[in-house]
């Protein structure tokens, strides 16, 4: 079947000359793996974790983005090289595995742009390429890290996902810091623990409020179609946060879920390489930074919730009746919404709306998770204090229904979250407890 118009027009928008293939590519490989390489020392760690899943029904095919800027380091672009090595000899002494390997190597970056976001972008750009080439109607793009493993049945998972819910455009991946890992020393292991604590309580603070389009922005742990991939243009070439961009351009398209049968763990361990994320916020953890003792306050989430709760009724309702409504809310939210002129955007978002099911669908593309942390930070900058990390996580749980007790190591705050995310723990919803 040949491949979408769609596809060629995305690439006709793309410039392909940052880097080059160094292997031919699996031939009708419709499973693509693309996983950004720089300055990697144990990428072979995820191939084996890669090779010792369950082989899916589909042919798969592995692309790794070796890559680094035009002022990388000279060690770092030795590394880079060593890894090219590494990976062609793995790929030898593997004949036998039911994947194929192509090195892309992406060299001396313009270092304006280089960075994670960019090899990405590199490595799914490149399946578009091969897509269209074996005609196919589609694939499916699953995004790794070169410090990530996975659980033997991360394949067949999200192939099986993707077969049963065949109009879902993406899907989130379970994901667990490996905090248990003997290797990592007590200061490491309580900033990892403390920081995934804070996802897990953030993305279920955002749930609990309201907001229909919660979901965790991991660039290891998701997976996209790739007609969807092209249909909100490609990944963007952030040297951070390139993953969160591209999954709230993503949820728009609505159709989406988590796969919570399969996990994928990402490395706990110091790095420098982005200047957010587990790794930076690691080293500044260790370096004695505080900030992994706090997070939002859940008070300033609970003001969301009369907003969001009534978001689809502002549809018929008139000015006077949105104004009054508006004119009801906490006081730091009534001024937020005032300062970014909610008012004016919902009514022009009404006008451009010709249903009632387009408004409801649209009303939070304005209410966006853009929106709600610029919203969080502006409330906790004139509000409210940041409050204690385990303090708040607790708290959240209690307002879910969930009976725990305060006193309780924070391993099983954590343990707590990652059952509530993978749906072991049932939630309930009665009114917000101090």
């Amino acid at each position: 079947m040949q491949a979408p118009d769609i596809f060629q027009r995305y690439l006709n928008q793309q410039n392909g000359q940052y880097s080059h293939c160094l292997d031919q590519p699996a031939i009708q490989a419709s499973i693509f793996v693309v996983i950004p390489c720089y300055n990697e020392p144990d990428v072979h760690a995820t191939i084996n974790s890669l090779a010792n899943c369950f082989p899916p029904d589909e042919i798969v095919s592995l692309l790794i983005v070796v890559n680094d800027a035009a002022d990388a380091p000279a060690e770092a672009i030795t590394q880079n090289i060593m890894t090219l090595e590494l990976i062609e000899k793995w790929q030898f002494q593997h004949p036998d595995c039911f994947f194929k390997i192509q090195r892309i190597y992406a060299h001396a970056l313009p270092q304006k742009w280089a960075g994670v976001g960019w090899a990405r972008k590199l490595g799914m750009d490149e399946v578009i390429r091969q897509i269209v080439k074996s005609e196919l109607a589609d694939g499916i793009i699953i995004s790794l890290d070169a410090d990530s493993i996975v659980s033997p049945n991360f394949l067949q998972s999200i192939t099986g996902a993707f077969r049963e819910n065949p109009l879902s455009n993406f899907f989130t991946i379970h994901f667990e810091h490996p905090y248990k890992n003997t290797e990592i020393s007590p200061p490491v292991r309580e900033g990892i623990i403390r920081y995934e604590l804070h996802m897990r309580y953030f993305r279920n603070a955002l749930q609990w409020c309201g907001y229909p389009h919660a979901i965790y922005t991991v660039g290891s742990s998701f997976t996209v179609k790739a007609s969807s991939y092209v249909k909100q243009g490609g990944m963007n070439r952030r040297k951070a946060g390139e993953d969160f961009y591209f999954l709230q351009k993503l949820v728009l398209l609505d159709h989406y879920g988590n796969i919570s049968v399969t996990t994928v763990f990402p490395a706990s361990r110091i790095s420098d390489r982005v200047p957010f994320g587990t790794g930076a916020a690691l080293k500044k953890w260790i370096n004695g930074s505080s900030e992994l003792y706090t997070t939002y306050s859940l008070e300033a989430f609970y003001h969301l919730k009369p907003l969001f709760t009534h978001a689809s009724q502002f549809w018929s309702m008139d000015l006077s009746e949105i104004a009054s409504f508006f004119g009801s809310l906490n006081q730091t939210l009534q001024s937020y919404c005032e300062n970014l002129q909610a008012v004016a955007h919902l009514l022009e978002l009404k006008e451009n709306c010709s249903t009632a099911q387009i408004f409801a669908k649209r009303i939070f593309h304005l209410f966006n998770a853009f929106w709600i942390l610029k919203y969080l930070n502006y409330a906790h900058e004139t509000t409210f204090s940041r409050a204690e990390l385990v303090h708040e996580s607790v708290k959240l749980l209690h307002n879910l229904g969930i009976q725990f007790d305060n006193k309780l190591p924070i391993e099983d705050i954590i343990e707590t979250y990652r059952n509530l995310d993978k749906g072991i723990i049932k939630i309930f919803d009665p009114v917000f407890s101090e």
